[in-house]
């Protein structure tokens, strides 16, 4: 009957959550596997495609192997880089992700505020789009934290894959929003213009 149990337990944690991460993972991001069995610096990393965010800019985003050892589940948010980086909310959204991989929502009515493994196949390279969509003001610095199961077992995973800092870009803010506003009085001296010719 033990021995029942035991193999029971081995082979549950083996298979844990192919399907991708638990919401219920979103403040720590700590697979529900049990603690890691693996130690010393990961073998994966975390890069952006830019140095600045701003309002509606968009990154693009890879998770990657650093010497060809495979990975089968992983965990992406990005958030602000304070002292409250390992439990601060997600913020943005994933988008143009590849088919094995999706949203996870872990920001209230965002389903796509963080990204993760859809299956457990065997990969060694993903990539996202991330976009901010938050405020036209300097959050901070943001940087996306990242957890990779390297897996067989599911216990092999790596926390704390961490990207370089993503700094709030003003200017970009500004443009857009001088933009607007250049855009909407072109709108309204365009509305009246038609309204006049048109009387």
């Amino acid at each position: 009957m033990n021995a029942v149990l035991v193999l029971t337990a081995c082979l549950s944690v083996a298979l844990a959550l192919p399907t991708g991460p638990p919401t219920t993972a979103c403040p720590n991001m700590i697979p529900q596997h049990g603690p890691s069995t693996v130690s010393g610096e990961p073998p994966y990393e975390v890069t952006i495609g830019k140095t600045t965010y701003s309002k509606g800019a968009s990154v693009q985003v890879t998770v990657a192997t650093t010497n060809e050892t495979s990975f089968r589940g992983f965990f992406v948010q990005a958030r602000v880089n304070d002292a409250d980086f390992a439990t601060n909310e997600a913020l943005g959204t994933f988008s143009d992700y590849p088919e094995q991989t999706g949203g996870v929502e872990c920001t209230a009515d965002n389903p796509n505020s963080a990204w993760g493994h859809k299956n457990n196949n065997d990969k060694t390279s993903v990539v996202a789009t991330w976009t901010y969509d938050g405020p036209c003001e300097d959050v901070g610095d943001l940087a996306f934290r990242v957890t990779v199961v390297q897996g067989n077992p599911a216990t092999r995973y790596y926390t704390d894959i961490v990207s370089s800092n993503l700094m709030f870009d003003a200017d970009k803010c500004e443009t857009g929003a001088a933009s607007y506003v250049i855009s909407s009085i072109f709108t309204i001296i365009t509305s009246i213009m038609v309204a006049v010719l048109a009387y």
